[in-house]
């Protein structure tokens, strides 16, 4: 019936929905967890790098005073020395960017996850809401169909036990009647007559039962 298929639509709906969600929550998750270590390896990188290029500085500033003399021999020193630094920062620099969209990748895929999230459990209560409630009406409705059933089975038993009670008391009442309405082949007169003798044997009757206290009746 309608009902049903409503109900079917809507369990259907709600598992699609919901292989579709934990397809999105794996895939949110593996894109965090490359993000992490994206941003942990390149924080480690940028690390090791400072450290090497803080100690090649230290290192070359120790050099520079040792060779004062080398340094004022040859003046193109201290131009590949800053250069070599300049190019240090660059590298940081890209490593900070790259280290910087780990980060918001992270933050952005979280927050994408987090309001899917709520989307769908707002969707997934809302639908089995909506399943419970038309299947308690579907149930209600077969059980209200059955009790009709029942009760128009009961009504259907007093009919026919009615019926019989009325068929048999019919049939009494004709075998009461049918007597009576037999023709004698006597007309209306001579029933009359007939029916006067009958009284007064009667009336004759009841005298000699009770002549003691009434003997008048017998004039």
């Amino acid at each position: 019936d309608e009902i049903t298929d409503e109900i079917s639509v809507l369990e259907l709906d709600l598992k699609k929905a919901t292989s579709i969600r934990e397809s999105e929550h794996k895939d949110n998750m593996e894109v965090i967890a490359r993000a992490r270590e994206g941003f942990k390896a390149v924080s480690e990188a940028i690390a090791i790098l400072k450290s090497f290029y803080s100690k090649a500085s230290k290192a070359q500033s120790l050099a520079q005073t040792r060779a004062s003399v080398v340094h004022k021999a040859d003046p193109g020193f201290e131009g590949a020395y800053k250069g070599k630094q300049a190019a240090s920062e660059g590298i940081i620099g890209m490593l900070d960017v790259l280290k910087s969209d780990f980060r918001r990748t992270e933050e952005m895929t979280n927050e994408e996850e987090a309001d899917a999230h709520e989307q769908f459990v707002g969707y997934e209560q809302a639908s089995k809401a909506d399943i419970a409630g038309k299947t308690t009406k579907k149930e209600l409705d077969e059980q209200e169909l059955e009790l009709t059933r029942r009760v128009r089975a009961t009504k259907m038993d007093d009919l026919r036990s009615a019926q019989e009670l009325l068929d048999i008391t019919l049939k009494r009442i004709d075998q009461q009647l049918k007597p009576a309405c037999i023709d004698t082949g006597m007309g209306y007169d001579e029933r009359k007559e007939k029916r006067e003798l009958e009284l007064d044997a009667l009336k004759k009757a009841f005298c000699m039962l009770d002549v003691a206290s009434e003997p008048e009746c017998l004039d």
